[in-house]
């Protein structure tokens, strides 16, 4: 039976599904937004078919588990452009979580070879899914190549507009950050005034949180979420890197400013 409606599916590792959320669309084409883990149990069982698979950055968290779904589904994978080579070859990517998520990684899983039907994108292409657009946005900031997705008045953000839990936004900022380009994203986004919001990083929320978190970045406020137990733990490792790279960005920025100043 063909799938309906739209699905937040949990993708993070066993430890913590709910650490990120992949998102699965269901219109004539079905797309998903995502894979989540390698170390995922994510359930997508409800699938009789995929058509696209939007990957909106080349972080472990949000494409370990593709190499099953491809093999599974077959579907077309969007990437932003000049990225697919990194994706047959993740070396560069599993190197670089390495350094920055230490023994994340562990929990995660690395990423394997992603080979099938990859289409780069650069922003700004809409593809017909049957009633609906898909619309392509790029919004740089926590990476180089990231992308978001608006379907009919909901956005799909990846990482470039904070996370969520227990109704706290937080930012998803790990270093190398470029902290205006992550403003500028995440206040374009705010523009696009969409309905609902999908956050990798918490599911489905109101489009107030975008607001939320743009406020909480310009006024350096810090949170400190207690989940308890492991889930508590990888969360508040992850809240450590974020505010690292926050910091740094924050440092550079000022650096530059001193040297651009003239006497």
């Amino acid at each position: 039976m063909p799938c309906k409606g739209i699905h937040a599916v949990p993708s993070g590792p066993i430890e913590f599904p709910e650490l990120v959320y992949s998102f699965v669309i269901c219109d004539e084409k079905v797309v998903m937004i995502d894979g989540g883990v390698a170390n995922s149990i994510m359930d997508v069982s409800f699938l009789d078919k995929l058509d696209y698979l939007v990957i909106t950055h080349l972080h472990i968290d949000h494409i370990g588990l593709i190499p099953d779904i491809v093999s599974t589904y077959k579907p077309k994978i969007l990437v932003y452009e000049g990225y697919k080579k990194y994706l047959e070859n993740p070396d560069k990517i599993n190197k670089t979580a390495r350094q920055i998520l230490g023994e994340l990684v562990d929990i995660y899983g690395e990423v394997k070879p992603i080979n099938g039907d990859i289409l780069e994108v650069k922003g700004g292409e809409e593809i017909k899914i049957g009633k609906n657009t898909m619309r392509i946005f790029y919004t740089p900031g926590h990476a180089k190549h990231h992308i978001s997705v608006m379907i009919g008045d909901v956005l799909y953000t990846g990482d470039s507009a904070g996370g969520r839990y227990n109704g706290i936004p937080f930012p998803t900022t790990p270093p190398p950050l470029d902290l205006e380009k992550y403003i500028s994203s995440l206040e374009f986004q705010i523009s696009l005034k969409p309905r609902v919001v999908g956050l990798s990083h918490g599911g489905f929320t109101s489009s107030s949180h975008l607001l939320e978190h743009l406020e909480q970045i310009k006024s350096n406020q810090r949170v400190d979420i207690d989940l308890g137990g492991t889930q508590g733990e990888i969360l508040r490792r992850h809240l450590e890197i974020n505010y690292k790279g926050l910091e740094e960005a924050r440092s550079k920025a000022v650096g530059n400013k001193g040297l651009s100043q003239k006497p």
